[in-house]
């Protein structure tokens, strides 16, 4: 559970945050708009403790904001102010749907807001296998779409479909918030797969329309592949979307790829053969060895995050990930470096001849109407422009 607190006093959102760790609630808090319009959709939280006195906003309108962004989850409101705003306040919430847990008068005591932490991490909020079945087929799942691209030139190379699912209750979920649960049965995570292979072949349609005809990457899971049928049931899919096979990269993880040879190399080479792409995602995190890597049909491999992050701070982590960036040459693989959110690193994965960069230095994670402004923004910002679109 994540709380995400927004007050301008520094000093109560550091106190809101050391609360939720004594009771065991992730938190983080924010002093400006803009960082908490971020926080909230990169990492969305399940509690949301706002102030109402803001300097240059106001509670009332990240109220609106909140309402806009179809939050979902719980909602602590806080004042010094008259009490009798903070009621107007909490009502005006409850009006725009917005799930009220309950107000603070500031100054903050440490044990009403401890008390009101433990209640909510109390309560039964963990999503259940039956409630990700129902979401599967009442369109609480969303796909947002976030660019791989190289710099020099401008050109967008492919598009990731990232899930969520906006969860009546808890909010906007991330994946590893749920993933776990649809594994756990095999009927579900097939289903969700093929929800998402759905959503990116009507994303995709969609784009192509506007001018915008880039591979999109969907992630598979390694329960994914314990079925030889999958092939050809991914192919009469895009075969009935009217999408080509090659604008499809399936993204497999490091282990998932490894874990039973002989049945991935027979659903990986028939995914080849009928024209998709194939990545190998979080590569340097698993086991594989090199021998296994060359006997995949992978046409790209996926540097982890977890090396890119401290790239220049870590000598280590410089040594992997070149090393990776030149296996990939040299085997005739696109390198891609995954989590790359600073310039000093982008220039240095550049200098290392990295294939193509994604983080949030190129763009966040977007919906996929949002996608063709970003992309005609995003070449205007340098002369030389380039375009696999």
């Amino acid at each position: 559970m994540r709380l995400l607190v927004f007050d301008d006093d520094a000093a109560v959102g550091r106190l809101a945050v050391r609360i939720a760790g004594m009771a065991g609630i992730e938190a983080m808090a924010v002093t400006q708009a803009d960082a908490f319009h971020h926080s909230l959709r990169d990492v969305p939280p399940q509690i949301v403790m706002l102030d109402l006195q803001l300097g240059s906003t106001d509670g009332i309108e990240q109220l609106r904001f909140l309402a806009e962004q179809n939050y979902r989850g719980a909602l602590i409101l806080m004042s010094g102010f008259d009490a009798r705003v903070l009621d107007t306040t909490g009502s005006l919430a409850q009006n725009l749907g917005l799930r009220v847990e309950g107000t603070l008068t500031k100054p903050i005591r440490a044990a009403d807001l401890m008390q009101l932490l433990e209640q909510l991490r109390s309560a039964d909020r963990t999503p259940t296998l039956d409630a990700l079945r129902t979401a599967i087929g009442q369109n609480e799942m969303v796909l947002e779409f976030q660019p791989i691209v190289t710099r020099r030139p401008r050109t967008l190379h492919k598009l990731e479909a990232l899930i969520r699912w906006d969860h009546p209750g808890f909010g906007r979920l991330l994946p590893n918030e749920f993933l776990p649960i649809a594994e756990s049965d095999p009927a579900t995570i097939d289903a969700l797969t093929e929800w998402v292979f759905d959503a990116t072949t009507a994303a995709w349609l969609t784009l192509a329309s506007q001018g915008v005809r880039v591979p999109i990457a969907a992630n598979v899971s390694g329960r994914n592949l314990h079925d030889r049928s999958l092939p050809d049931r991914l192919a009469e899919r895009l075969h009935r979307a009217g999408m080509p096979a090659e604008m499809l990269c399936l993204e497999i993880t490091e282990s998932a790829a490894f874990d039973d040879t002989a049945r991935i190399m027979d659903i990986l080479g028939r995914l080849r053969l009928k024209g998709m792409q194939l990545a190998i995602d979080d590569f340097g995190t698993g086991y594989s060895s090199l021998k296994m890597l060359r006997q995949m049909p992978f046409c790209a491999i996926k540097i982890d995050q977890s090396f890119v992050t401290d790239l220049t701070s870590s000598r280590d982590s410089r040594a992997i990930v070149k090393s990776i960036i030149d296996l990939a040459s040299n085997m005739e693989m696109e390198s891609i470096a995954e989590g790359v959110d600073s310039e000093p690193v982008a220039a240095l994965l550049e200098q290392m001849n990295a294939g193509s960069l994604q983080g949030h230095l190129i763009a966040r994670s977007m919906p996929v109407a949002a996608v063709a402004g970003w992309l005609e923004s995003w070449r205007e910002t340098e002369p030389s422009v380039g375009c696999a679109a």
